[in-house]
């Protein structure tokens, strides 16, 4: 299984169930008490100060991250004076485990997790709202980015890193990248021979995560309100039909069903030199250091209706523990972290895209053709959608675009019946 299929399938799992403490809020933790919530109570971000006597715990996954944020906290114990430990915790556990260490008072102050936790976070009390650096971190960052790590219109994060897919092409069969969905039908006419396994095009169509560029390009989308209103779902809406039909029109130039394009399958066959271009994300480029061809990466094609794919997008960030002792030097070390020189040299130890918008034109991005072309994609993606009710989207999902794909059903009676699902499934869970 992939990486990205592994994070979808954990995401799933994670979202569908509660959080321990959701929407109980006997205590309070101490953080949240001593805010208060007041003007009079925050502080500028010139004027943050660490608490007196601060110590810092920190939570990040196992790896160049961890090596990254070890390299910060030296550096922030020399700046601020406040030692910072830095823990290897797995960022997609991190949520889990302060259901359970946060109140106990062994929680990390700060914390890495990707955005689609952060819902079951803040219905748990577990996250402290980005309140000191809100307009700093709002100006310097990709909207996508700022939109991930906020929740009900409140930002909750500090962004580290966005990832999203794109389109890698093998340049020896596409000299140049097409730049419409239009060119790859063209060129597909002359290149496919399926008895030899030949196919122009391969992406994972029965996988939401993947499609869903297809369905928001023509303008459909999952939850309403940027992703936070599940009581409005577009997955069925007129336009979303429109790009589901849309999608079905491709079986044309890839004659496979959904079980036949799995991730695993699109990754062989592109190394092989089979499949000239397929859909996939950043951690594609670590399966194709022995490729014998040269490839590139560019923003995913336009649409027959000229609009840009909307990919769906995840955001790494940083968040406070609510449970802190130390607020103020939890926040001043989240957004010391994700400064431009240190987002800078983050990407250069881990090569995760950072979304601040003033590294966008920076020579250590602008000089990696692959990883200008992901940033360029992710300026038209989506974060997906972080409330829990998104754990009972993936599955019906799924099964309606396999259904559309491999027997040719309408797409709106399909979309319809997956609707229904999603909406039983939400109803049953409250």
């Amino acid at each position: 299984m992939s990486k990205r299929s592994l994070i979808v399938t954990a995401l799933a799992v994670l979202t569908s169930v509660s959080v321990l403490p959701a929407c109980g809020k006997s205590v309070s933790p101490p953080a949240a008490q001593e805010q208060g919530g007041t003007s009079e109570g925050t502080v500028k971000q010139e004027g943050l100060k660490p608490e007196t006597g601060a110590q810092l715990l920190v939570w990040e996954s196992k790896g160049p991250e961890l090596d990254y944020l070890k390299a910060v906290a030296e550096q922030f114990e020399k700046d601020y004076g406040v030692k910072v430990k830095v823990e290897p915790v797995p960022a997609i556990d991190s949520v889990k485990k302060l259901t359970t260490d946060g109140p106990a008072g062994i929680g990390a102050d700060v914390f890495s997790a990707p955005h689609d936790h952060l819902g079951n976070a803040v219905m748990a009390g577990l996250v402290l709202e980005n309140d000191v650096f809100d307009e700093k971190t709002k100006n310097e960052y990709m909207t996508s980015a700022i939109e991930g790590v906020s929740n009900n219109g409140a930002l909750y994060g500090f962004p580290t890193a966005i990832d999203t897919y794109a389109l890698f092409y093998n340049k020896s069969l596409m000299p140049t990248a097409p730049k419409t969905y239009e060119e790859i039908v063209k060129f597909a006419a002359t290149y496919n021979d399926p008895k030899n396994k030949k196919y122009a095009f391969m992406w994972n169509v029965g996988q939401l995560y993947q499609t869903y560029s297809f369905l928001a390009g023509y303008g459909g989308y999952v939850f309403g309100n940027n992703g936070t209103d599940a009581n409005d779902i577009g997955l069925n809406n007129e336009k979303s039909v429109e790009g589901a039909k849309y999608v079905q029109s491709l079986k044309q130039i890839l004659p496979l069903n959904t079980n036949d394009i799995n991730d695993n399958i699109i990754t062989g066959f592109f190394q092989e030199g089979k499949t000239a271009a397929v859909i996939n994300g950043p951690w594609l480029q670590s399966s194709l250091t022995q490729v014998g061809f040269e490839y590139g990466v560019a923003p995913l094609p336009l649409l027959p209706n000229g609009q840009h794919p909307k990919s769906f997008s995840g955001i790494r960030g940083l968040y406070v523990n609510s449970y802190t002792k130390y607020p103020a030097a939890a926040k001043l070390f989240a957004s010391y972290a994700t400064s431009k020189p240190n987002l800078s040299k983050r990407f250069e130890m881990t090569k995760q895209l950072p979304p601040r918008k003033d590294l966008m034109d920076d020579p250590i991005i602008t000089k990696d053709a692959n990883a200008s072309a992901f940033l360029e994609q992710a300026k038209y993606s989506t974060p997906m959608p972080s409330i829990p009710e998104m754990g009972n989207v993936w599955v019906p999902a799924g099964t309606a675009l396999a259904t559309l794909w491999n027997d040719n059903k309408d797409p709106g009676t399909v979309l319809n019946s997956a609707v229904d699902q999603i909406k039983t499934a939400i109803k049953t869970k409250k």
